[in-house]
């Protein structure tokens, strides 16, 4: 099938790392896995920070219009077979798909569309009509987070569908041994990190809000483990950077700040780590602790995310109760080389069967072709 693919939050060429960023290239790589001809639609974003900024809010809305009008015009002579947008929330509703879908009779497809109903009244009530108006023409959602579910549903039309479904990564191939140490050398001299350690790694873009909160837990559990056979790679930045590194400060003879990393370094990076730790808090997906699992990495994770509801603690990984137990399962990690072993070979088998490629591109196909079957 052709599809309009489109991001109102962030399109999927966005420069800066983040998991939406993730998301979208994961949905697009399990198109093409399926056969379908995907194309970026548009790269306008209609992510607004503050309700007060009035001035970007009227040109957003201009230029969302204008968008519309471009796309019906370009894609009126041959149109694709459906339009697919990821991800809208009061921030960032579709201010461009609803418009192309009535115009030219597309199906209208969703994934990750969350409401507020508590922004139903207030300075964000108009966008919050806009993704009402979304719902209201959806031919089906996906949801990447069970949470949602429960507002979302009561809005979608007579006749709608909807499916889970779950966040997808890459299963990379698993280094040999000799391959892993050559990694581990090669890192090792390049960030000047003891070879002999433990590594954990922590991956997170340093925002404020929920990222440095997910930091202010994260430091916390690991000086509670005053361990010296252990080391902790930091992979991230951001706005928030300066005040992520004070939070380390009197141990910073056992961390290790990467920077943010492309692709590539950050799966070298998983490759030659022993254990993954994040306490995520109010994350949705939880991307980078789903690619360490793929990756075969155990993972010790909190309870404040919606990731820790995939992971069975002490099969497929760990899951703390509280910040104090989050601390106590990474020294369990730290100590034991075989519970790393197992819970890594688990926590890979687990992502492989329920967030590969291949299993996205199924659940999507069927959506895909009873919505088109469904629309005039």
């Amino acid at each position: 099938m052709k599809i309009a693919f489109y991001t109102p939050m962030k399109p999927p060429g966005a420069a800066r790392p983040s998991g939406d960023r993730t998301i979208a290239r994961s949905l697009l790589q399990a198109m093409a896995a399926a056969g379908h001809e995907a194309t970026v639609a548009s790269t306008m974003r209609s992510y607004l920070a503050a309700p007060a900024d009035r001035e970007r809010r009227a040109r957003i809305e201009r230029d969302a219009a204008a968008e519309a009008s471009r796309l019906i015009a370009a894609l009126r002579p041959a149109p694709p077979d459906l339009w697919f947008t990821y991800h809208l929330f009061y921030k960032a509703p579709d201010l461009i798909g609803p418009a192309v879908c009535r115009a030219l009779g597309l199906p209208y497809l969703v994934a990750e569309a969350s409401y507020a109903p508590k922004r139903d009244s207030g300075p964000w009530a108009d966008r919050q009509e806009r993704v009402r108006d979304a719902l209201g023409l959806a031919d089906h959602v996906f949801f990447l987070n069970p949470v949602d579910e429960a507002c979302v549903i009561p809005l979608l039309k007579p006749g709608a569908t909807h499916s889970r479904l779950p966040p997808m990564v890459c299963m990379q191939d698993i280094d040999s041994p000799d391959r892993r140490r050559e990694v581990r050398r090669r890192l090792a001299a390049e960030w000047r990190l003891p070879p002999a350690a433990v590594w954990a790694v922590a991956v997170g873009m340093m925002r404020p809000g929920d990222k440095s909160d997910s930091y202010r837990r994260l430091a916390d559990a690991w000086m509670s483990r005053p361990d010296s056979r252990a080391h902790l790679l930091i992979v991230g930045d951001g706005a928030a950077g300066a005040e992520v590194r004070r939070l380390f400060s009197g141990c910073e003879m056992r961390v290790a700040f990467l920077g943010i990393l492309p692709k590539d370094a950050l799966d070298a990076v998983y490759r030659a780590a022993d254990l993954y730790v994040w306490p995520g808090v109010n994350e949705a997906v939880g991307m980078a602790t789903l690619e360490a699992m793929a990756a075969g990495l155990p993972v010790a994770v909190g309870p404040w995310g919606s990731v820790a509801q995939g992971i069975e603690s002490g099969v497929t990984g760990l899951v703390a109760r509280t910040g104090d137990e989050l601390g106590r399962a990474v020294g369990r990690l730290i100590a034991d080389p075989e519970l790393r072993k197992t819970l890594g070979a688990a926590a890979r088998a687990h992502v492989r069967r329920r967030h590969s490629l291949s299993a996205a591109a199924d659940a999507m196909t069927a959506a895909f072709e009873d919505a088109a079957g469904r629309t005039p």
